[in-house]
């Protein structure tokens, strides 16, 4: 049997520490019966010092022996009562743990009434709540400021809670899986797969080009086929990521894991890299965690329109103005539709209706795009009606051609609008 399986450690300890004790009043008594031999039968051991100064033998204080056998006494009943005897766990069977849970239990049933004013409430609407805003601010800063940065804007090798760029997802609900699970990011090394250090070098160019950072552009060419039939795997043909992998947009502009250049791009194929969220499930209630959630979702994901940047779908609030962007040839509606529609329905329940306008750009075959806008506008209306809003206070418009300010995801939403 293994010595960490078996019990000859904590037997063994147990061992010693009885033996300590027991041996400590042994010492006492021959202390306290031993007589020392004297030359002179004049109580004094023999030793002098400076002509005149004798070491007498003399018993111990009285009250220094008691002391003595208090403290004692005080340890054997301190063992009995509390763990120390190896894994004896102490006739209380308090230990530590417990205590911590303890304290934590009542912390959380302190502050209780505070966050049942937030039951029942969304993300969304949260989000627009300034007392739980408040209380989301006092949690990020006593615990995620240290690694995302006071203003939520991160750090080398932290992300940017700001940006709109996501690793695992911006939704409420991912939002609220991130804080509660945690996440894990691992990048394995590459370079033994790329091959030599000049694929490496035309790796790494066609990675900054896809973000249009400075780059060559010739060994970029040479580095795509690579790129393609490695890298993808995780971050996509387009180099955009795979949020279900956690893997980067390579394609975006918020590098939190180095500058970009040729330098950082290969020494993170050459190298890898690995990265870990904690999971604050053990440390949070469910409640503290919606309030952090919608804490960080204003910051980054509905009150900068940023979040419609990447190609992925993503649904944005703004002034009231709820704004479902897709991904590319898809009509498929982000997840978190319902939550992000709780004002919609409930303005719709007070009268107003719920105007839904698709767009589309001028590239491509026009009847296509028109289509595609439709669908995706349907889409949006069968999302308003699972939450709870009637078809007959659901206006269609016909989709509108849009030049999307120069941003393919703006010539890829749906409005929708209370009229």
């Amino acid at each position: 049997m293994s010595d960490f399986t078996s019990n000859f450690w904590s037997v063994f300890v147990a061992g010693i520490t009885i033996v300590s004790i027991l041996g400590c009043l042994v010492l006492l008594w021959i202390s306290g019966t031993t007589k020392a031999m004297t030359a002179s039968g004049d109580n004094t051991t023999g030793h002098v010092w400076d002509v005149d100064l004798r070491e007498m033998n003399n018993p111990l204080p009285r009250w220094w022996v008691w002391m003595f056998i208090i403290t004692v006494l005080f340890s054997l009943a301190y063992l009995a009562l509390f763990p120390g005897l190896g894994a004896f766990k102490g006739m209380l069977g308090w230990s530590s743990t417990g205590q911590f849970d303890q304290e934590v239990q009542a912390g959380n049933d302190k502050i209780a009434p505070m966050y049942a004013q937030f039951a029942g409430m969304s993300i969304p609407q949260l989000s627009k709540d300034d007392k739980a805003m408040a209380v989301g601010d006092r949690l990020f800063m006593n615990n995620c400021a240290q690694c995302h940065g006071s203003d939520a804007k991160g750090g080398p090798s932290y992300p940017n809670l700001t940006s709109g760029e996501w690793n695992w997802g911006g939704t409420p609900e991912k939002i609220v899986e991130t804080i509660t699970d945690g996440r894990m990011g691992v990048m394995p090394p590459q370079a033994a797969v790329v091959g030599t250090a000049e694929d490496v070098s035309n790796v790494a160019n066609y990675v900054l080009g896809l973000s249009n950072a400075q780059h060559d552009a010739a060994k970029a060419a040479k580095g795509k086929e690579k790129f393609e039939a490695i890298c993808s795997a995780c971050h996509g043909m387009d180099g955009k990521g795979n949020q279900l992998l956690g893997s980067r947009d390579l394609a975006g502009k918020n590098w939190f894991l180095g500058p970009r250049n040729e330098e950082h791009v290969a020494a993170m194929v050459n190298n890898g890299w690995m990265g870990q969220m904690p999971t604050w499930k053990d440390k949070f209630t469910p409640e503290q965690i919606r309030v952090l959630a919608a804490y960080v979702w204003k910051k980054g994901g509905v009150a900068s329109s940023s979040a419609a940047a990447a190609d992925g779908p993503s649904i944005v609030n703004e002034n009231g103005v709820v704004k479902f962007y897709f991904a590319s040839g898809s009509a498929q509606v982000a997840p978190g539709a319902q939550e992000a529609l709780v004002d919609v329905v409930k303005a719709v329940q007070g009268g107003k209706r719920a105007a839904v306008s698709g767009y589309h750009d001028a590239s491509g075959d026009a009847a296509q795009n028109a289509e595609l806008a439709k669908q995706r506008a349907l889409a949006v209306a069968e999302a308003l009606k699972a939450a709870g809003v009637p078809e007959a206070s659901i206006d269609l418009s016909k989709p509108d051609q849009t030049l999307a300010d120069g941003t393919p995801a703006e010539a890829r939403r749906v409005e929708v609008t209370l009229e």
